[in-house]
C-alpha cells in the first residue's frame, strides 16, 4: 500500500484524476474524504488534508495572564496539538502494512511543513517506511505524472524553517498580545494584538499616516495657456513647472496676460519603445490585482483556488522569468479555447515564440502564467484568470511604440512647453488593457511659426501630503523590509484588518487605536516596531531551510531577546499602561452628550458590535447605534438639523462619508430611502434572473 498526502480536497482529486486516468473510488471515513485507486498493479491512497494538522501551543499557558507571569511563559515548552483530529484519526488507521509515504502538497515551505506533518503520524508506527516528495508547479497532466516519475526526497530542514516560524511567532505573538491587553485592561474580544512581523508593518502604515497628518502644505502657482491651430485647441505649460515664488508667477502672469499669440521655437520628435512587461511573480500579481480593487488576500485565495483547478501555475513563486523546460506553445494553444483570446493567440503565433523577462530569477517555480482554461468562470474569479492570461499573452506579444513630440512656444518672452502622443504600435498595451496608453494630439507645427492663444490661467495650488499605502503598495514593502514572506504576506494585511487596526483596500489608514499602540510602543521599546529584527529573523528561516542553522538554536536565540524585551516593558508597565489607556479613550471620544453634557465614547457589546454610549452611564442611557465593520472618526462638530454628533465613516475598500450618529435625524431619510431602492432594484434584478431561466 501506498499512501499520497495532498494539500486540499480539489487539489488531492484532480491528482487522483491525473494519476489514475481518471478510475478512481471516493470513500467517506471519520469524517474525512479520500481517493483509492491502483497504478502499475499496487494499491494507492490519497488523502486530502485541510491545511496544517498541527498547532504551535504553549504547555499549561492558562496560568500566565499577569506581566510578571509573561517572563515564565517565554521559557514554557512548545508542543504541537492536532487541530485536525479527524485527518490524524484517518491517518492512524491507514498507516498500517505501507510500504511508501508520498508528500504531494504545494510546492513551499509551507507545504513541506504541512507534509512534514502528516509523515510524523504515519511513521510514528512505521519507522522503516520509504517516503518520498512530488514536487510540481502546476496541477496539469504532464506536470503530475512527472513530478511523480521524478520523486524526490522530503526537505525536512525546509519544514522546520516554518516550524521554527511557527513557535517563534507564537513566542512574539503570546507575550506581546498579552502584556498589551493586560496593562490596557483590554482584555476578551476587544484585547490589543502585536506580533513579530505585523507590528512593524503597522508602523509603517501609522508613520504614513503621522506623515499626512502633519503635513504642511506649500502654495504654488501653474501657469497654463490654451493654444490654438486649425481649430485644433493644445495646452502649454511655463516651463517652470511648479512655481514656489508667488511673487515671481505673478510677474509672469502679468509678462504674457494680453499676449494673443506666441511662436514656435523649437521642435522635438522621438520614437519611445515601451517594452513589455514580465511575467508576473506573487508580488506584482498582488499589486495588480489590488490595482483593480481587489484585496490582497482575495487575490491569493482565489489564485489559490485556480491553481488547484489546473488552471494557473503556482502562484507563490519570485521568479520572473519563463524558464525553458515550459511549452509556451502548448500553453496558446489551451488559451486558443477562447474566442475573447484566439486573435491574441494566433497573431502571436505568427511569429518565434521570444517572451520578456524580468530581474528575477530563480530556480524553484516558474512565474505565474495560465495552464488550462475554462468557461464556468465568473465574478472575482475571473477577473484574476483573465488578468494573469492578459498578463502571460503581453509577455509574448510585441512592444508598443508610440512618437513623442516637444514643443517650445515663446509667449512675451516666456517659454511654455507642450506634448503630444501618437499611437504608433499598440503592442501588448491591446491586449493588456490593464495599463492604458492614451493619445494626445498636436497640430502640425512648424519652427518660428505663430499659434494662437485663447486663454490663460494662473492656477493657485498647493502640495499634497504623502498618498496612503495600497494593499499592492504594502506587498511590495513589505518584499523590500524582508517582512514576511510571498506565502504570509496577504495574511498578515488581512489580519491587521481583522484586528481592526488597519481599514481600506486601495486606501490603507491606520485606526486611532493602531495610532496609540504604535506611539506607545515606539516610545518605550522600538525593537518591537522595527522591521530590523524581524529582517534578521527571515535570514534566519533561510539559514535553517539550507541546513546551517539548526531549529532549536533560532528559537532559543529569540527566547533571549524577548526576555530582554520583557524586562524593558516591565520596567515601563505604569507608563506604558496609562499612556495606553489614556491613548484608547481619546481614540474613542466621539463627542458630548446632548443629555447630560458628559463624554460620549465608542463602545462595544457582548457580540462585539460597536456603538456610541455615554460615559455617564447607568445614571445617563444615551446611545446610538454605529456601522459595523468600519472606522469611525469625530468630526468635532454637531449635526445642524439635530445637533447631535457628526462622525467620518470609513469602510473596507476606504470610501469616506459623513453622518449625523442620530438615526432618527431628518438627514437620513435620503439615505434610508436609496438604501431601500436600491434593495429593491436588487430584488426585481433576482426575479428578472429567474424568470429568463
Amino acid at each position: 500500500m501506498h499512501i499520497i498526502i495532498a494539500e486540499k480536497p480539489i487539489a488531492g482529486k484532480r491528482i487522483a484524476s491525473i494519476l489514475s486516468n481518471d478510475d478512481f473510488e471516493t470513500t467517506q471515513e471519520k469524517g474525512c474524504t479520500f481517493f483509492s485507486f491502483k497504478k502499475n498493479g499496487d494499491d494507492y491512497i490519497l488523502i486530502p488534508l485541510r491545511g496544517h494538522i498541527n498547532t504551535a501551543d504553549f504547555l499549561e499557558e492558562d496560568h500566565y495572564w499577569s506581566v510578571n507571569g509573561l517572563k515564565q511563559l517565554i521559557d514554557k515548552k512548545i508542543i504541537y496539538k492536532p487541530v485536525e483530529k479527524q485527518i490524524v484519526s484517518l491517518l492512524n488507521t491507514k498507516r498500517d502494512g505501507l510500504k511508501e509515504i508520498i508528500i504531494a502538497t504545494d510546492a513551499d515551505r509551507e507545504g513541506e511543513a504541512i507534509g512534514v506533518e502528516a509523515y510524523n503520524y504515519v511513521v510514528e508506527k512505521n519507522k522503516n517506511l520509504k517516503a518520498k516528495r512530488a514536487y510540481f508547479s502546476a496541477l496539469t497532466e504532464k506536470d503530475v505524472n512527472a513530478a511523480f516519475s521524478k520523486l524526490r526526497d522530503i526537505d525536512f530542514n525546509c519544514a522546520d524553517s516554518v516550524f521554527a516560524r511557527e513557535e517563534i511567532d507564537l513566542l512574539w505573538g503570546a507575550i506581546l498580545t498579552r502584556y498589551l491587553s493586560i496593562v490596557s485592561n483590554r482584555m476578551g474580544k476587544q484585547f490589543l494584538s502585536a506580533g513579530r512581523v505585523q507590528t512593524p508593518l503597522l508602523n509603517f502604515i501609522v508613520n504614513r499616516e503621522l506623515e499626512r497628518i502633519n503635513f504642511v502644505p506649500q502654495k504654488y502657482r501653474v501657469i497654463q495657456i490654451v493654444f490654438e491651430k486649425q481649430k485644433i485647441k493644445f495646452e502649454g505649460t511655463h516651463k517652470l513647472g511648479k512655481i514656489f515664488d508667488l511673487e515671481k508667477a505673478d510677474d509672469i502672469f502679468k509678462k504674457i496676460k494680453d499676449a494673443k499669440e506666441g511662436q514656435v521655437k523649437s521642435i522635438t520628435k522621438t520614437e519611445k519603445i515601451l517594452p513589455r512587461p514580465p511575467p508576473f511573480n506573487t508580488t506584482s500579481f498582488l499589486r495588480a490585482a489590488n490595482a483593480l480593487g481587489i484585496g490582497t488576500n482575495q487575490a491569493m485565495t482565489i489564485a489559490e483556488n485556480l491553481y488547484q483547478e489546473g488552471l494557473i501555475s503556482y502562484p507563490r513563486t519570485d521568479n520572473t522569468v519563463y524558464p525553458k523546460t515550459i511549452d509556451l506553445k502548448e500553453v496558446l494553444l489551451k488559451i486558443n479555447a477562447s474566442n475573447e483570446y484566439k486573435k491574441y493567440v494566433q497573431e502571436i503565433l505568427k511569429k518565434p515564440l521570444n517572451p520578456s523577462k524580468g530581474e528575477k530569477e530563480t530556480t524553484d517555480h516558474p512565474p505565474i502564467y495560465p495552464v488550462g482554461f475554462s468557461n464556468k468562470l465568473s465574478g472575482v474569479q475571473e477577473k484574476i484568470y483573465d488578468l494573469i492570461v492578459r498578463r502571460f499573452l503581453a509577455t509574448l506579444s510585441t512592444s508598443a511604440k508610440t512618437e513623442n513630440v516637444s514643443v517650445t512656444i515663446d509667449v512675451n518672452g516666456e517659454p511654455f512647453s507642450s506634448t503630444g502622443q501618437t499611437i504608433l504600435e499598440l503592442g501588448w498595451k491591446e491586449i493588456y488593457y490593464y495599463s492604458q496608453l492614451n493619445e494626445v494630439i498636436l497640430p502640425k507645427l512648424e519652427k518660428e511659426e505663430k499659434v494662437s492663444i485663447i486663454d490663460k490661467k494662473l492656477e493657485k495650488k498647493e502640495t499634497t501630503p504623502p498618498p496612503h499605502y495600497t494593499e499592492g503598495g504594502l506587498i511590495k514593502l513589505m518584499e523590500e523590509e524582508n517582512l514576511g514572506t510571498k506565502s504570509t504576506r496577504p495574511t498578515i494585511i488581512q489580519k491587521l484588518k481583522d484586528r481592526k487596526y488597519i481599514i481600506g483596500t486601495k486606501n490603507v489608514s491606520p485606526t486611532p487605536i493602531a495610532i496609540s499602540v504604535c506611539s506607545v510602543l515606539n516610545k518605550h521599546c522600538d525593537v518591537i516596531t522595527k522591521p530590523e529584527l524581524t529582517a534578521s529573523l527571515e535570514k534566519d528561516m533561510d539559514l535553517i531551510a539550507a541546513g546551517k542553522k539548526q531549529k532549536i538554536e533560532v528559537v532559543n536565540e529569540n527566547r533571549d531577546i524577548l526576555q530582554k524585551v520583557v524586562d524593558i516593558l516591565i520596567k515601563e508597565k505604569d507608563a506604558i499602561s496609562q499612556e495606553l489607556k489614556g491613548g484608547i479613550k481619546e481614540a474613542s471620544f466621539i463627542g458630548i452628550c446632548p443629555t447630560c453634557g458628559k463624554k460620549l465614547m465608542i463602545r462595544h457589546g457582548r457580540t462585539g458590535k460597536q456603538f456610541v454610549g455615554c460615559e455617564g452611564y447607568p445614571k445617563c442611557t444615551t446611545t446610538y447605534p454605529l456601522p459595523q465593520k468600519k472606522n469611525i472618526k469625530p468630526l468635532n462638530t454637531n449635526c445642524e438639523v439635530c445637533g447631535a454628533p457628526m462622525i467620518e465613516v470609513t469602510g473596507a475598500r476606504g470610501r469616506t462619508f459623513q453622518m449625523c450618529l442620530n438615526p432618527k435625524c431628518k438627514t437620513k431619510e435620503e439615505y434610508f430611502a436609496k438604501k431601500e431602492q436600491q434593495k429593491q432594484i436588487k430584488k426585481t434584478k433576482k426575479i428578472t434572473k429567474k424568470t429568463k431561466k
